[in-house]
């Protein structure tokens, strides 16, 4: 007796997927995830283990269903909305940099409450300063879908109040985007195939949130802090791309594949997505992969002093190089705790999660 219980303790921690796969399936609940198509909105999302789905959306539904505070109104806007290429704002004194959530819903959440950024109802608090989501809300966690939803109705919130919130392409962002889903937690694997179609589906362009990501700059600038995923390499600065021309690149080139596209630009392609790219590349954290002349020549063509990057996972938000390098992972990813970056009239804060802040 004592045997077979053994056996079958083992049996739970050796294949818990197996043993609880029941229990998974009927429990998951995800999305919603929205459409366009012809002139209406439709909804599609999975509760209890079940597929929903809901056609000619109603603002009034949508706040009874998902507790939203979003209008199909707000979908047909930022759908049919052009991209802003040109990235660079001034006279911004105050603005906030959080990085690399993913899908740590409640840790964002009461990182922005604790720093003012939103208030108790979720809403948008933080006035005509800017909010920057510095890429990778995508893989890894589980409440990625909550943590884009938040982001977009605090973009539409903060335009209203005159502030703005900019959410920078990841990795992460662009391996989903261009169908590489080893990251994407299981959950989203499960939900699409309850609602029957391909995980790709879930961000197509389309639909509104893959639309939104579809249009998500890789480099912005706000007065002297140069802001990208993971950072400007060398081997950049030799082709003298400016904050415009990467943008329009990732948009009408990577996130819209030609087959036409010229040799040179195909070549373009290839390095923007790359690991000397502004989404993968590590330089600022390899030993000597860098040196300050490569720094300063980098701060001198964008006309910064700082550049702010994510990306590389650290234990807390680390300035670097004299502080003209700001690392802004600060893992939030492994849900136990982060800190966002706090910019006001230049004095640069660690803001932590309990809602203190210490002088970089």
């Amino acid at each position: 007796m004592f045997y077979k219980i053994w056996i079958l303790i083992l049996l739970c921690f050796a294949f818990p997927k197996i043993i609880f796969a029941q229990e998974g399936k009927t429990t998951i609940s995800e999305g919603p995830y929205i459409y366009l198509q012809g002139d209406q909105f439709k909804a599609k999302w999975v509760k209890n283990g079940e597929m929903r789905t809901a056609e000619n959306l109603s603002t009034d539904f949508l706040e009874r269903e998902f507790g939203f505070g979003l209008s199909p109104e707000i979908f047909q806007k930022t759908m049919g909305s052009v991209p802003n290429f040109d990235q660079e704002y001034e006279n911004i004194p105050n603005f906030a940099v959080i990085s690399d959530i993913h899908g740590q819903y409640p840790l964002m959440v009461e990182l922005l409450k604790n720093h003012g950024i939103i208030d108790g109802n979720m809403n948008w608090a933080f006035g005509k300063a800017h909010l920057v989501i510095n890429g990778d809300i995508l893989g890894r966690g589980d409440m990625v879908t909550e943590v884009l939803w938040l982001a977009y109705k605090l973009a539409y919130q903060a335009e209203k109040s005159g502030g703005k919130v900019h959410f920078l392409l990841g990795n992460h962002e662009l391996m989903v985007k261009t169908g590489d889903f080893r990251y994407l937690n299981e959950k989203y694997v499960a939900a699409s195939k309850i609602m029957g179609i391909n995980p790709a589906e879930l961000y197509s362009d389309n639909s509104v949130l893959g639309n939104w990501l579809k249009k998500r700059p890789a480099i912005i600038k706000i007065d002297d802090f140069l802001i990208t995923h993971a950072g400007i390499s060398p081997q950049f600065l030799k082709r003298k791309l400016n904050v415009e021309k990467v943008n329009k690149v990732f948009f009408e080139e990577v996130l819209s594949p030609q087959p036409t596209a010229s040799r040179n630009t195909k070549s373009l392609i290839r390095f923007l997505t790359g690991e000397e790219g502004p989404i993968w590349y590590r330089g600022y954290f390899i030993e000597f992969s860098v040196s300050n002349k490569n720094l300063d020549d980098i701060l001198a063509f964008f006309e910064s002093k700082h550049i702010v990057v994510g990306h590389t996972s650290l234990e807390a938000i680390t300035p670097l190089f004299d502080g003209r390098v700001i690392g802004v992972d600060s893992s939030i990813k492994d849900g136990r705790g982060g800190e966002i970056l706090i910019v006001e009239n230049g004095v640069k804060y660690r803001g932590r999660v309990n809602g203190s802040r210490e002088i970089l």
